[in-house]
């Protein structure tokens, strides 16, 4: 099969595309035939060398951390999925490898695809869906009622951050550009701001936590 691996960490981030071989599942994993890959800000990191002192990758690494398919095999203890099931999966960051025709992962880790999703629709939600959970639950420990604000996220991770909040019963400001103000507003954010026309920091209070999407280069 082909893969994209990455031969040496660099700035550059070059990958070289060759021939591999299919991974063979283990009794707990599937087999997926990968359909799309998703390319995020985690890939550049990667290839920078950026996460080394976490996950030094044995070179070369075959990339890619999320992806959507179709299972082509289990494994003799996988009981969730069969063959022919359409599914998506983040891999974890020791076992990636979703740039490639196929990938074995643990079934623990792999879910179905929602029904009426496309492939690369699909494959674009696990890890932005994860950051997304992590950051009001895991990170922020919000509570129900509390203020969240999220500047510069009328982006994919707000479209997963915004609904995922209202369900925990956040009040929701976004900053972001005025083409995306009605959809926010219709996933329930209480507040839209148009960053070009307003300095939340000068107009915004009562806030009780804060998701940065643009980091210290805003100001």
């Amino acid at each position: 099969m082909k893969a994209a691996q990455l031969d040496r960490y660099s700035r550059e981030g070059r990958l070289t595309v060759r021939e591999v071989a299919v991974p063979e599942p283990a009794a707990d994993e599937v087999l997926i035939k990968v359909r799309a890959a998703a390319v995020n800000p985690l890939e550049q990191l990667i290839v920078r060398g950026s996460i080394r002192l976490i996950q030094d990758y044995r070179l070369p690494q075959t990339l890619g951390n999320e992806c959507s398919g179709v299972v082509e095999q289990v494994g003799s203890r996988v009981g969730k999925f069969r063959p022919g099931d359409a599914v998506y999966t983040r891999l974890p960051l020791e076992r990636i490898g979703a740039f490639a025709e196929y990938v074995a992962v643990r079934e623990q880790v792999v879910a179905k695809m929602p029904a009426g999703y496309a492939f690369d629709v699909a494959a674009a939600i696990p890890l932005t869906g994860l950051t997304a959970w992590q950051g009001p639950v895991e990170e922020l420990q919000v509570q129900s009622g509390q203020r969240l604000l999220i500047p510069g996220g009328s982006g994919s991770f707000g479209q997963m951050a915004v609904p995922i909040a209202r369900s925990l019963g956040l009040r929701v400001v976004v900053t972001g550009n005025e083409r995306s103000r009605e959809a926010f507003l219709a996933m329930g954010a209480e507040r839209y701001i148009d960053y070009r026309r307003e300095n939340y920091w000068e107009e915004l209070s009562g806030v009780d936590a804060v998701i940065d999407t643009l980091g210290a280069g805003e100001f």
